[in-house]
């Protein structure tokens, strides 16, 4: 069936492509039911209704070549040009090799030898400035490009890097020169060979011991430090938030690293890949947090069972290629080898950058994690007569069945998009018991040196209760409020106020 579903997606690429490539969902809706195990049947239903939204693409006013490049990032006109260039590139590169190159590298992000724009209509060359837009457009390029290199759909790559080509570059403070200095980079290779050579020598151990997440980066993301007097134009509340607080976000994400590492070289390569993966463990939590118990906070007085938002969704289906594209283990294929640890890591850093800035943009909402365990439940049995059948009841056993079919089912595909990714997270690390966190947070006297440096920095407050029934407690609660469609709900459009209040939040500034 991956052939038949693959050939749908093929048709998306060459056959009908978007105008606006910014909304071209159809492949991931397909991709996301194909995983959860929908019939071929429902497939082709789900094809079929996106046909009417898609159209050709409009041909570029000049082809895209190496010499011009950069002349024309950010003009949506071009997209066609950078599709024909990209997969021109993939005849003989590897996705890899073209992510190192144009996401990754000093090349294409900043370079000494481009002037900066002094405004939207300056002549002169711009910054590349790659990386940034490929997590632009809440994170749709990454999220495309991640789904064809999981489903080796190379078209669906070229698309990726195409739609970040013609994304604006507009999360700096967050993605600053900074990241791609030779001195950083220098630093991170150095202490990945020196790893290398100890574990060779056999000094390594193999392990990184005493680091586990605790969540200080989720609890100081909603000091007073990070409060932004939110505009009453949507539009430009994301941007308020990443020229207010974006360059303290990314200094914060630095200090978060540095605490991860420390230590790191001294015990080997595999003890910097250890650290790596538990670094990846936190931000996929982090963000299903601030999705689902901030959603849960967030819910108000009119009876919804939470806000799903569905901009902090998005946080949620897009970690679901983390490990993949991260960790050494999963991204690394015997045809196309895993990026470079400087590469992924900073992939890391500049995820987790963004997502914190649509946290905030969305409301910094609290994450009461003790009071969300003992509201909510892990079971999700099925109302009486939701079924039909004389007789039946609901079997014991595994919610994620009654997840999952309301899931493919459900006609918007960012639904079986999130369920996929809380049913992936579960997979991982649905055993994780309570207190499974707290074991490593600070106490006593640590906590009382709150202000002393980052070994004293406090964990997040309630992760004693956290556990792996976190993922299917927010799952079930997203259909609670979107619509249990397998059972004959009627499917509710998710949640976009994201901040109820808007008075309420930005009184938080001065408070």
């Amino acid at each position: 069936m991956l052939n038949s579903t693959s050939n749908i997606c093929r048709k998306f690429y060459t056959r009908a492509k978007l105008t606006r490539p910014f909304l071209s969902h159809a492949s991931h809706h397909v991709l996301a039911v194909y995983a959860l195990g929908a019939s071929p049947e429902l497939i082709r239903d789900v094809y079929k209704t996106h046909l009417p939204v898609l159209q050709p693409t409009l041909v570029s006013p000049d082809p895209i070549t190496q010499e011009n490049f950069i002349e024309h990032l950010g003009d949506e006109r071009y997209y066609d040009g950078y599709l024909a260039f990209f997969t021109d590139y993939l005849q003989s590169h590897s996705p890899t090799d073209a992510l190192e190159r144009f996401i990754f590298s000093p090349e294409y992000n900043f370079r000494s030898d481009l002037a900066a724009a002094d405004g939207p209509d300056s002549k002169e060359k711009v910054q590349p400035q790659m990386l940034n837009r490929f997590l632009a457009g809440l994170i749709h390029p990454f999220i495309h490009l991640a789904y064809g290199l999981e489903f080796g759909i190379i078209g669906q790559v070229v698309e990726g890097l195409a739609q970040a080509a013609v994304h604006g570059a507009d999360q700096t403070e967050l993605i600053p020169p900074s990241c791609f200095t030779n001195s950083a980079t220098d630093t991170i290779a150095d202490l990945s060979n020196l790893a290398h050579s100890l574990e060779i020598a056999g000094f390594g151990t193999g392990s990184a011991p005493g680091k586990r997440p605790i969540f200080a980066f989720h609890r100081r993301i909603r000091d007073a430090a990070f409060s932004v007097e939110l505009p009453t134009d949507p539009l430009l509340q994301y941007g308020a938030v990443v020229k207010s607080i974006g360059g303290a976000i990314y200094d914060l994400v630095r200090e978060w690293t540095e605490e991860w590492l420390d230590g790191v070289g001294a015990r080997g390569g595999a003890g910097a890949e250890a650290r790596l993966r538990d670094m990846v463990e936190e931000v996929v939590w982090g963000n299903v947090i601030w999705y689902g118990i901030g959603g849960w906070a967030s819910r108000g007085t009119s009876g919804r069972g939470m806000n799903a938002d569905f901009f902090n969704a998005h946080l949620v289906t897009s970690a679901l290629f983390l490990p993949k594209l991260i960790l050494k283990e999963e991204s690394s294929g015997s045809s196309t080898p895993g990026l470079s640890f400087a590469s992924r890591l900073l992939l890391l850093q500049t995820y987790l950058a963004v997502s914190a800035a649509w946290y905030v943009r969305r409301g910094c909402h609290a994450l009461p994690i003790a009071d969300f365990y003992a509201a909510t439940d892990a079971q999700l049995f099925a109302p009486a007569g939701a079924r039909a059948g004389a007789g039946w009841r609901q079997a014991p056993g595994s919610a994620w069945p009654r997840v999952i079919e309301s899931g493919v089912r459900f006609p918007d595909e960012h639904a079986p998009k999130l369920v996929r990714a809380l049913v992936s997270f579960a997979a991982r690390w649905g055993t994780r018991p309570p207190g499974c966190f707290s074991a490593f947070a600070p106490t006593g006297e640590e906590k009382a040196r709150t202000g002393a440096g980052r070994a004293s920095a406090p964990a997040l407050e309630g992760i004693e209760s956290l556990d792996g029934t976190l993922f299917v407690r927010v799952a079930g609660l997203t259909f609670d409020r979107l619509g249990w469609v397998d059972e004959g709900e009627k499917a509710v459009h998710w949640d976009r106020d994201g901040i109820p209040m808007l008075d309420e939040y930005n009184a938080r500034k001065s408070a």
